[in-house]
């Protein structure tokens, strides 16, 4: 997580503030040094970890409860808020606070994964000893059913990559059912911070150099009062290219805590920055944060406060995660995404593709929306699209007409049923009316002839 200009707060911050060690910090020392897409790339042929093929759409968070607060009852509470996984942090981050975040995972039948500063830290040691300290390290959580990842690093130099892709060689030969867990810089992090010219170098070079399970970063995207940053969709339509290319699933962090000059988003907001990121082909969501993080003079308020207390986003975020995020999610997962267009935009931002009209959607009218399709390769007679509201603050009303090729279409409910949706006009120009709430967004299934 990056603050604005001047001024910085990432993950790697708070866990040096909380006592992470000195090892992560001095990693680079050590080391130096948008639309339509191509059909996806064939995934490698190794076993994917179990937290990217468990069905389950993951939600996961940034700062969990600290260690005197690492129990089976906080847990539940996590679980109840619809979340699937945990990641260390906030102090948990030894093996004493680790066993606590697993056995208390375990309980509430959540996967955790689990930060450990040998890992993290792993450049204090010599190179010729790596593989032995990562064999240790998973001896020791590997009884737990819940241990499912470990973090590696958060938003690294590109001058770490080399070693990030040695830890992550070592764990795929262990424990191939483990996800290395690395979080990369956004778009707005400045070169020196990447390492690179150019944030698609940055990309490039990671995936070239780790080899990677999966494509996360973060993007912290609402200022205040009311400001959204300029390059939001851009650091999307980049992340999304490259996880088509390379047959990667993207994961992303939404901004879930009032800091620095980012407000606390509304429940519409919190929808939005979900729905944007499932349009962009997001397989995976995290909340930054979930415990308000220290100290106060930075973070405000976030899911729970300082003091252990549920505020109103811990409500808004259940309910998205319960009742829609988890069940659309399931249906998003196995897709591909196929294209991603904007309509009615007035100042269109930086780097999006315009929507024009294709052979499922001819035309459009009405509010400004993301029309995001998917497919099944199995299936090429059906694209699934997803119609995502442009605004956070007001609501949309958008009539789609669909190409005549598209015989039906059905709308998913949430409660796991595809429902037919009555079409308006004449068979060769059918019209399909959408309203959507701010920040909202609904998903169809298309049948072509």
């Amino acid at each position: 997580m990056r603050g604005v200009v001047g001024q910085a707060v990432s993950r790697r911050s708070l866990l040096r503030l909380s006592g992470a060690g000195a090892g992560a910090l001095a990693l680079p020392a050590l080391w130096g040094s948008g639309g339509s897409v191509a059909q996806a790339a064939v995934a490698d042929a190794m076993e994917a970890p179990d937290l990217l093929r468990r069905g389950t759409f993951p939600i996961g968070f940034w700062w969990p409860p600290p260690p005197q607060e690492t129990t089976v009852a906080r847990y539940a509470e996590i679980a109840e808020a619809g979340f699937t996984f945990v990641t260390g942090g906030n102090g948990v981050q030894d093996r004493a606070a680790n066993e606590a975040m697993l056995t208390a995972a375990t309980a509430n039948d959540l996967a955790a994964v689990v930060i450990d500063t040998r890992i993290s830290g792993i450049a204090s040691y010599p190179p010729d000893q790596w593989s032995s300290v990562v064999a240790s390290t998973l001896a020791d959580y590997e009884h737990s059913p819940a241990f499912s990842g470990i973090n590696i690093q958060d938003e690294p130099n590109a001058g770490m990559f080399a070693q990030i892709g040695t830890v992550t060689e070592l764990l795929r030969d262990l424990r191939p059912d483990l996800l290395p867990y690395v979080n990369l810089f956004p778009t707005y992090a400045n070169a020196e911070q990447l390492g690179t010219p150019t944030y698609q170098d940055y990309l490039d070079r990671y995936v070239g150099d780790v080899d990677p399970a999966f494509l996360s970063f973060d993007h912290y995207a609402l200022f205040k009062p009311s400001g959204v940053r300029d390059d939001y969709f851009y650091n999307w339509v980049l992340v999304r290219d490259k996880a088509l290319r390379t047959g990667l699933p993207s994961w992303v962090f939404i901004q879930a805590c009032e800091h620095l000059a980012y407000r606390l988003p509304t429940e519409a907001e919190l929808r939005w920055q979900i729905n944007v990121s499932l349009a962009y082909g997001c397989k995976g969501i995290q909340y930054f944060t979930y415990w308000t993080p220290e100290p106060p003079e930075v973070f405000q308020q976030a899911l729970i406060s300082r003091e252990g207390e549920r505020t109103p986003l811990y409500d808004a975020a259940a309910l998205i995660n319960n009742d829609y995020l988890r069940p659309v999610g399931r249906q998003l997962l196995p897709l591909t995404s196929e294209s991603v267009t904007h309509y009615g935009e007035t100042t269109p931002p930086m780097g999006v593709e315009i929507f024009h009209g294709d052979s499922w959607v001819s035309s459009a009218s009405g509010s400004a929306v993301i029309l995001s399709r998917f497919f099944d390769r199995p299936a090429q007679r059906l694209r699934w699209l997803l119609v995502t509201n442009r605004s956070f603050d007001s609501t949309a009303s958008t009539s789609l007409t669909l190409g005549p090729g598209v015989v039906r279409a059905y709308e998913f409910d949430t409660g796991g049923r595809y429902v037919p949706r009555q079409l308006d006009g004449p068979p060769a120009d059918r019209v399909l009316p959408v309203t959507l709430e701010p920040g909202a967004a609904r998903l169809f299934r298309l049948h072509g002839a």
